[in-house]
Order: structure tokens, then C-alpha cells, then sequence
């Protein structure tokens, strides 16, 4: 994050991703990303490369690094209380700010180290379920 972003106030950060909502609600839930397949493009064949992401969760990721909201925390020993809110859409409905960004931040960096983790998160409406939360603080 530069320097001046860091002064932005929460509100105008967050509200710079909630603004992926609409978009996301209007993607399939099968084409947040695709499957790069092997160069003959037979089924059999191994991956070459990870998922292709539709390019709105590109911007989306990027968004969310640029402002901030990717925090800096044990976000793997945290893990278990985040599947507790992938598993219970209520909790997520009144969820804190800063669980809101913890979660987030557990599911950008799972992305890194499993490909296609957010993809679920994606197709599931978890993600969408936090980006909604997330408008409530942004106002």
C-alpha cells in the first residue's frame, strides 16, 4: 500500500472493493475462472499452469492489496474460525470489520497457496456474503 493510501479512511478503502459486489452477482458461478487444460486440450492430459480467473477478480484482488485491506496476521492458525463463517451465513451477516477483513485476508492468501481456493469462495457466495457485510461499514 503507498503512503497515501494509508491515510485514506476505511470507509473510501473498502468502498473502492465493495464496488465488485454488483459485478460479482452478475458473473456465473461458473465463470469466475477457468481450467487452463494441457496443450493437446484433452481432459487426460496434466494442468499446465492454475485456474484463469475471470479478469473482474483479478481487479478485485488487486483492489484489495492497493487499499490496505489485506492484513497481516497468523491467518493460518485462524483457519478454523474462518471455516466456522464459510459454514454459517449468519455469522457473516454480523460479522465484525475486522473479521470481515481477516477473512479476506485468509482467502486471498489460501489463493496463493492453493489455487482455485477462491474460486469456492467465489461460487459458493461466501465472498459476496462479506462483500455485503463490508458495505454496511463503508457508509
Amino acid at each position: 500500500m503507498k503512503n497515501n493510501e494509508k491515510r485514506r479512511p476505511i470507509q473510501k478503502r473498502i468502498a473502492a472493493i465493495v464496488r465488485f459486489l454488483p459485478r460479482f452477482e452478475r458473473i456465473s458461478a461458473d465463470n469466475f475462472a477457468c481450467v487452463i487444460r494441457s496443450p493437446d486440450g484433452t481432459e487426460e492430459g496434466p494442468l499446465v499452469g492454475h485456474l484463469k480467473y475471470h479478469l473482474e477478480v483479478h481487479k478485485f484482488m488487486k483492489a484489495c492489496y492497493e487499499n490496505g485491506l489485506v492484513l497481516g496476521f497468523d491467518w493460518g492458525a485462524w483457519s478454523q474460525e474462518a471455516l466456522r463463517y464459510m459454514n454459517d451465513p449468519e455469522l457473516v451477516r454480523r460479522a465484525s470489520l475486522t473479521t470481515c477483513l481477516k477473512l479476506l485476508t485468509a482467502h486471498l492468501r489460501a489463493e496463493r497457496f492453493c489455487d482455485g481456493h477462491l474460486q469456492g469462495v467465489l461460487r459458493s457466495g461466501h465472498l459476496t456474503a462479506i462483500l455485503r457485510r463490508l458495505k454496511q461499514f463503508a457508509k
